[in-house]
């Protein structure tokens, strides 16, 4: 049990230092920010209490935040997001049988129910993210965009995580 714990801390750090130092400060034609952060809460086991979980999620969001100069916007989202984690895991189906060492994870799980999986959350994030930052319905077709478009870059960029950092876990 604590080998995983030391290996969800150590990715937190990981994808904190990459998000904070690398990645915001990419900037696709003047308004698409990949945020990979999220992929900590994301690869959580099934059975993390729900209140762990959004707690957490706060955390992530919080150090974010810190690191990016960013006042409560990323800890606004994330906590969101890692209430909503719960019911996207069982509002998308998934076939066949859960084993209990499986984690959600794009290896553990089908491409399909992954993708599904990580656009919801993304897409949450990015709403909530997008529309504190402006507080505001005047230009709904231009924030509907921006989020849109940043949920694609987003989740392309965390199935490169996915696919490069994380394996699949083992049965015993």
């Amino acid at each position: 049990m604590s080998k995983i714990i030391f290996k969800q801390f150590f990715s937190f750090l990981l994808l904190l230092v990459f998000q904070a130092f690398i990645l915001n400060k990419v900037c696709l034609w003047g308004m698409i920010t990949p945020l990979v952060y999220m992929v900590f809460i994301f690869s959580l086991p099934f059975d993390t209490p729900k209140w762990l979980v959004v707690l957490l999620g706060f955390f992530c969001g919080f150090f974010v935040d810190i690191f990016c100069g960013v006042i409560g916007y990323h800890a606004l989202a994330t906590l969101v997001m890692a209430f909503c984690r719960a019911g996207t895991i069982y509002l998308i189906p998934i076939r066949g049988e859960r084993e209990e060492y499986q984690l959600p994870i794009l290896y553990d799980m089908k491409f399909g129910w992954y993708v599904r999986y990580a656009f919801c959350l993304i897409f949450i994030h990015h709403g909530v993210y997008y529309f504190a930052d402006v507080l505001s319905f005047q230009n709904l077709y231009k924030l509907i965009f921006v989020v849109l478009a940043n949920t694609v870059c987003s989740l392309i960029g965390v199935l490169l995580v996915q696919v490069l950092f994380y394996r699949a876990s083992k049965r015993y």
